[in-house]
């Protein structure tokens, strides 16, 4: 059973003449909710929203009494649950980034009523389950040089050229690269859910969202690729339901990539 304790972050909108409402973000495989914090999108999104950022079950901060056992998608889907009820979210947006998206797609099945509209920004989706077992070095990498690998998945050719010459993004990357060594069992357990296990219930759950979503993808994502994940959203939910964009120069992380031209998304659908 996971510990119902609670590691995250509350930023109190800084405009109130710009409030537009609450917004939860909640982070991908093996990072933290400081890594929204590092893309600086935060900061601008902190204009219009109380922003709550959250640490996931063995993640970040949050790693104190979980075993491999809690690695399970639906078991962290309802640690987030308990987090909106002990917050008291209601009316709210919810957005999730790569396996976050796969985490809100669950989310949202439970408490539809709760949520505002859904953000899914690079989500983790069945279209994305090519990556399987054949991915598994690519995914845990055990140096830098096999994390750099990773990395030109992750990111568009020119971003990343030009992220990994800032000292700061390549420090933070060697951080996320020893605690992923560092919490292997629990890393591993959780991707072997993401590779096969969650595939069914994921897939059910995507398919049944029946609340407004936006989609956000990117050109250069060799993860999720933009053209599976928007064929795959599209078939299941109607033009009226579904808003999709496609980011031109991002890859995985366009809020990372593209800082300026994402919360502009977000922004326009909240209005």
């Amino acid at each position: 059973m996971i510990p119902t304790t609670f590691k995250d972050q509350y930023i109190s909108c800084k405009n109130k003449e710009q409030y537009l409402g609450d917004l939860l973000l909640i982070h991908g495989y093996c990072v933290e909710y400081s890594y929204f914090n590092a893309a600086k999108a935060v900061d601008e999104l902190s204009k219009y929203f109380n922003v709550y950022l959250l640490d996931l079950p063995g993640h970040g901060t949050n790693k104190e009494g979980i075993v491999p056992e809690d690695m399970k998608l639906w078991r962290i889907a309802d640690y987030i649950a308990s987090y909106i009820e002990h917050k008291k979210l209601n009316n709210f947006y919810l957005m999730g980034h790569s396996m976050g998206g796969a985490l809100v797609s669950l989310v949202t099945t439970k408490i539809p009523e709760k949520i505002k509209k859904l953000f899914l920004i690079t989500p983790a989706n069945p279209s994305a389950w090519h990556v399987g077992f054949k991915a598994f070095y690519i995914f845990f990498p055990k140096n830098m040089d096999q994390k750099n690998r990773l990395l030109k998945c992750l990111y568009a050719p020119q971003n990343y050229e030009k992220f990994s010459k800032n000292p700061e993004w390549v420090k933070m990357n060697q951080e996320q690269l020893q605690f992923q060594l560092d919490n292997w069992d629990n890393m591993k357990a959780l991707y072997k859910e993401l590779s096969k296990a969650s595939l069914t219930y994921v897939k059910r759950a995507q398919k049944a969202i029946t609340i407004p979503m936006v989609l956000m993808v990117g050109k250069y994502d060799r993860t999720i690729p933009a053209k599976w994940a928007l064929k795959f959203f599209k078939k299941h939910h109607s033009e009226q339901q579904l808003k999709t964009y496609l980011f031109e120069n991002s890859g995985h992380l366009i809020f990372e990539e593209e800082p300026e031209l994402f919360v502009q998304r977000v922004l326009e659908n909240c209005k």
